[in-house]
């Protein structure tokens, strides 16, 4: 009981009319400050947002319609507003608890230490910003280069250029960031070059336990460099058919017709089959029953491929009926062969094998097939 009083005395002696006069007060300023600073960031939200807006609008405006170009330049605005809106939230606030430490007089860092923390976090918010901007200039003048080049001087394939363009971009992009990283150890007086070396070290002992990566990226650069294939190439390789969808310094992706995607590394990639490279040609074999006129079947086939020569822009040549390739155990096997544009050779044989089929019943030319005779049982 008397230590009780005793607390409750010191308590009442301690906490004096002036003294809690003081704590509600910085109590109350401290509110009004954190109120202030909850303020200020959402109205520098709005005019950062009202900015990039325009910003945005004024690029969109001056390409019609949008194009590569366009989708950086949203994508970097877009990067650019959470960049800066992170910064001012957490910028206000620091400046806010600073500024109610110093009201409660509450000393956790020295003046000059704030100073010069203070100016290496502006260092280190500069170099990342500056490393956002350079990368989407960087990767704006790449598409300008490419777009020259295909609208112009038609001197880079368009596939070739879009695979290029990636990859360069996403070069630009590890270097840059690289480099930004570099700065920032050097803003924390940290030796970077100590890290390099023993980057390096490390590199080489990584490497002789990596050469499949390796591998696999030289067989990405051996892919562009040589012009195996583009994206959008239908292509037979590493026991995969399908369309090439990205190529990477160390995968590329194949996705099938039914929708698989497949990531196989480079290094697998020994073996192409290119289905998109100069004219194709479509083959298409009928059958038709022994009894059958072989001439009279083959001028049917031949005027069929007059008019699909004439009707069918992807065939590029008159097709040629190259005649009986086959005797077969019911029919007369008879070859058609039409140059197609690249790409477009499955779809012409499937309409030649519809076209010959009508005709061929037209002109009353059997075409044989399997017949199956229910015989009742005695």
């Amino acid at each position: 009981m008397e230590t009780m009083n005793s607390i409750t005395g010191r308590i009442s002696l301690w906490l004096t009319p002036g003294k809690i006069t003081n704590i509600l007060t910085n109590l109350f300023m401290s509110a009004v400050i954190l109120a202030i600073t909850y303020l200020s960031i959402k109205l520098l939200y709005f005019g950062l947002d009202k900015v990039l807006k325009e910003s945005g609008q004024e690029a969109s405006a001056q390409e019609e319609p949008p194009g590569r170009r366009q989708i950086l330049s949203d994508n970097f605005i877009r990067s650019l507003r959470i960049l800066l809106k992170t910064l001012i939230l957490y910028g206000s606030y620091f400046i806010a608890a600073i500024i109610i430490l110093e009201l409660l007089d509450i000393v956790i860092i020295s003046p000059d230490d704030l100073k010069a923390f203070g100016f290496k976090v502006l260092k280190i918010l500069g170099v990342l910003v500056g490393a956002k901007i350079i990368i989407n200039f960087g990767q704006i003048a790449i598409t300008q280069f490419f777009e020259r080049h295909e609208l112009k001087d038609n001197i880079i394939e368009t596939r070739r250029a879009q695979t290029l363009e990636v990859l360069l971009q996403s070069v630009l992009t590890y270097v840059i960031f690289f480099l930004a990283a570099l700065t920032i150890l050097q803003v924390f007086d940290i030796n970077t070059s100590a890290i390099l070396a023993s980057a390096g070290i490390l590199g080489l002992a990584i490497g002789f336990g990596a050469q499949n990566l390796v591998k696999d990226i030289i067989g990405g650069f051996f892919i562009l460099f040589e012009n195996q294939f583009h994206v959008g190439d239908f292509v037979e390789t590493a026991g995969v058919i399908g369309t090439v969808e990205e190529i990477g310094l160390r995968t590329s992706k194949i996705r099938q017709w039914t929708g698989q995607l497949h990531i196989i590394p480079n290094g697998q990639i020994t073996k192409v089959t290119n289905y998109n490279r100069g004219t194709m040609i479509a083959q298409v074999t009928v059958g038709i029953a022994y009894e059958e006129d072989v001439d009279q079947a083959m001028e049917v086939l031949r005027g069929e491929c007059v008019k699909a020569h004439q009707e069918i822009s992807a065939i590029v040549d008159l097709p040629q009926v190259q005649g009986v390739v086959e005797l077969g155990e019911s029919s007369v096997k008879i070859r058609t062969v039409a140059p197609t544009v690249a790409g477009e050779q499955w779809i012409v044989e499937r309409e030649l094998r519809r076209r010959f089929k009508y005709a061929l019943d037209r002109a009353g030319i059997d075409i044989p097939y399997s017949k199956q005779v229910n015989c009742p049982r005695l």
